[in-house]
């Protein structure tokens, strides 16, 4: 019999009065639909009927290439030859048609609300960091600070912090299915619910290469280049050219395992996955008097002990290490170059040998002492704030004109403090150095973009 219900009749979930409409943006990105406003589309993806019968549309797949820089140590026991090693990090992004995007997010707010009130339900509301909707004004700079707070409240204490890798790509289908069920309270799941679960974890898609050669065919590259600035194109093929467009160049994820990252229900879909394990781990945490929490693949444990020793270390690595291979099977897989053991004692930083060190999390470093930026997001904020900055000069060479610089203030200075009514970096770092001078050390975060604007401007007046 088929259902008909309302998922969020069915299954106590919140209303659409209590869905916020204003993030159903409007998006105007090529896709084989057109862009539609969530208007036209509000009836429908609330209407099961509607989304059980939905066809959903191949998802467009491309690379992003990171290049990090990892430290490598032949004996790690001894911290011998240790250096710094560049190895690329690939990440698959996936993204859906206009349609399936608008029924990805709906659903993901609906399953976030059911998760909220699990997790409550279960104690585990703090644990998870990432992708929360009831986390409202709260960022990294929070989180790294409530991390911080209470490390540095204690005598001594053990930090063990874990990556996850290829956190998305290896998360369990079955598994999944089980804790969204578990999540929404129901036995089964419904048939427009399972359609959207079967099209997250069976997803099609077709790679961008294809699509830009098809256009580039179709329309050569200076019609096409005209076209798309003029948002004359609406959408990549007509229906025809679709149906012949897939026989040759369409993919499907036939794996038991992976959701594509990018949907608008795969970042919830991440936490739901991990109920069971961050209620053991919670559970394991409590029992030692210490923090646990999870920012997506990021995992950290501040373990307070009175007296520290090699046994107690590989003790304390080892338990949890055992927990987590019992989840290897749900795709919890750990990143070993990215495992960092740290102590802390005399208000100080050490590593597993009792040398010197630093920890750093969420894009924050400290040694105890002192609290600062991570190097490496500040690099990449400048260059690309001393790029706009010389092509800003350079335009004002050409037009014999004072450089424009009023979206360079806006994006890459203190100016911009109301950006997109979030802010940027560096109001970001303004109000990182203001939450962080409150601990027992000092922050250095303030002095680490003081000659920002002075930079900016050395570029401009060349």
């Amino acid at each position: 019999m088929k259902q008909s219900n309302r998922p969020q009749q069915l299954h106590n979930l919140p209303s659409s009065s209590e869905i916020d409409w204003s993030k159903y943006e409007l998006k105007h990105y090529l896709h084989f639909d057109s862009p539609v406003h969530i208007n036209h589309l509000k009836k429908h993806i609330q209407d099961p009927d509607w989304v059980s019968g939905h066809s959903f549309l191949p998802s467009i797949h491309f690379n992003i290439i990171f290049n990090k820089y990892v430290t490598i140590s032949k004996d790690k026991k001894l911290s011998l030859s240790l250096r710094k090693e560049k190895k690329k990090k690939v990440r698959q992004i996936f993204y859906a048609a206009h349609k399936d995007r608008f029924i990805y997010k709906y659903y993901g707010d609906l399953l976030n609300q059911a998760y909220n009130n699990y997790v409550k339900d279960y104690g585990i509301d703090e644990v998870a960091l990432a992708y929360r909707n009831n986390k409202s004004g709260k960022n990294n700079v929070d989180f790294t600070y409530e991390v911080f707070n209470f490390l540095f409240s204690q005598d001594q204490a053990i930090v063990i912090s874990i990556d996850f890798t290829k956190f998305f790509d290896n998360i369990n289908h079955v598994e999944l299915k089980k804790n969204i069920k578990t999540v929404l309270g129901v036995d089964k799941l419904s048939n427009d619910w399972y359609k959207v679960y079967k099209n997250l974890t069976q997803f099609t898609f077709v790679h961008r290469s294809d699509i830009d050669k098809f256009l580039k065919d179709q329309y050569g590259v200076k019609l096409l280049k005209e076209l798309l600035s003029t948002r004359n194109l609406t959408k990549i093929m007509k229906p025809r050219e679709f149906r012949e467009f897939k026989k040759k160049h369409l993919y499907k994820n036939k794996k038991p395992y992976g959701i594509p990252q990018g949907s608008g229900m795969s970042a919830v879909c991440s936490n739901v996955h991990l109920i069971n394990f961050d209620k053991e781990i919670k559970d394991w945490a409590e029992s030692k008097n210490s923090l646990y929490r999870r920012y997506c693949d990021d995992m950290i444990l501040v373990i307070p002990t009175e007296n520290i020793y090699p046994e107690l270390l590989d003790n304390m690595k080892n338990d949890v290490y055992k927990i987590i291979h019992k989840y290897h099977s749900s795709g919890l897989k750990i990143q070993e170059e990215k495992t960092e053991i740290r102590i802390y004692s005399n208000e100080k930083i050490y590593n597993e040998v009792g040398k010197k060190s630093t920890l750093d999390y969420l894009g924050f470093v400290t040694d105890g002492h002192l609290v600062r930026l991570r190097e490496k997001s500040l690099f990449k904020y400048f260059s690309r704030a001393y790029r706009k900055a010389s092509s800003m000069r350079l335009v004002g060479l050409a037009t014999k004109r004072k450089s424009p610089r009023k979206e360079l203030y806006k994006i890459y200075t203190h100016l911009g403090f109301n950006y997109k009514n979030r802010g940027n970096f560096i109001s970001y770092a303004y109000r990182a150095h203001e939450i962080m001078s409150k601990l027992t050390t000092k922050s250095l975060i303030r002095k680490q973009v003081k000659r920002h604007w002075g930079r900016i401007h050395q570029i401009l007046e060349k």
